[in-house]
């Protein structure tokens, strides 16, 4: 249980590190540079806030080659949300950003065909696709491929609702935060990173479904949660948060408005708590490892975020928003 002032942020599973963490992390950020993707002004404050952990904490039973790989994806992914989403005014611009977008999707779609000139941002992409490809079946390359594309195109979604300062309601918003989150296209490296391949039928039936979005929503809505106050202070833009859609959308004030999205996040880990543990008694081995996985992603998703320093502790409602381990 982690104490979020007067609140609390549930969290029952235990967490863990990839044995290899430092030079993982060492390995995603030397990957990063080798590609250009970060400007080099940007490097030092892109660095401090820890986006090359991430992949050792959510991935501690990978194969050394399967947590590098997701490792400099989670890496690759913070440096876009960086670059293209909320420190540069091309994420407030759903007309310019669909050009970066259409991109990177083409990378996805036709990873053998590269523009010229190409962004720095499309050529580390296309070097991740290329990996793996390389590690796993083409069923696996195709679930992160076309998770990753719902992430670049949720993007946009996010763009258009920060040009027009609105929401939806709770529930609709997790639905789109969950595409724009990019936990999913994480997800699908879960049983690459193994070693493993769940079978289509199993990735694809209404249990294993289910459980995928309630790992991807405990992510986004606890990062929603520890990074509003800093989303929402002077000077910011329209923040695209939970916090946000719950206080637009009938929350008298910003306590309540955490209060409904803790009750809603805290919903989320019920389902994922009873999936997993039914999961963990099957006969399916690669379904019962992913499933240990994607618990795993959770709960070292939660360590990461309370260690990384990305996310400030500011006050947050009426609450103090100190966050012990």
């Amino acid at each position: 249980m982690t104490a979020v002032g007067n609140r609390e942020l549930w969290c029952p599973l235990a967490s863990s590190v990839h044995p290899m963490r430092a030079a993982i992390e060492s390995d995603s950020m030397a990957w990063l540079d080798g590609h250009a993707v970060m400007p080099e002004d940007r490097r030092t404050e892109f660095r401090s806030g820890a986006p090359a952990a991430l992949g050792s904490h959510t991935y501690p039973r990978g194969t050394r080659a399967g947590t590098q790989l997701a490792s400099d994806f989670i890496t690759w992914l913070f440096a876009f949300d960086d670059l293209y989403c909320d420190a540069n005014r091309i994420g407030s611009d759903p007309v310019e950003f669909s050009a970066v977008i259409g991109e990177l999707i083409e990378v996805l779609e036709d990873p053998g065909r590269a523009n010229s000139p190409e962004l720095p941002v499309a050529r580390a992409l296309r070097d991740l696709d290329g990996r793996v490809a390389a590690m796993c079946s083409p069923v696996q390359r195709r679930r992160w491929a076309d998770d990753t594309e719902k992430y670049l195109l949720a993007k946009l979604w996010e763009a258009g609702r920060r040009r027009a300062g609105s929401l939806p309601p709770l529930a609709s918003y997790v639905h789109l935060r969950r595409l724009g989150g990019a936990n999913v296209a994480c997800l699908m490296l879960t049983d690459i990173s193994l070693g493993c391949e769940v079978p289509a039928e199993v990735m694809c039936s209404p249990p294993m479904t289910a459980l995928v979005k309630a790992a991807a929503d405990l992510a986004d809505l606890d990062n929603d949660l520890l990074s509003f106050a800093r989303e929402s202070g002077p000077g910011e833009e329209f923040p695209i948060n939970g916090v946000t859609a719950a206080a637009l959308h009938g929350a008298r004030d910003t306590a309540a408005a955490v209060d409904c999205v803790l009750r809603f996040r805290d919903s989320r880990m019920r389902t994922l708590l009873e999936l997993s543990a039914r999961f963990a008694q099957s006969q399916d081995g690669p379904a019962a490892d992913f499933s240990r996985g994607v618990c795993d992603w959770v709960g070292g998703h939660i360590d990461w975020i309370m260690k990384s320093g990305r996310y400030s502790q500011l006050p947050l409602g009426s609450g103090d928003w100190s966050l012990p381990r």
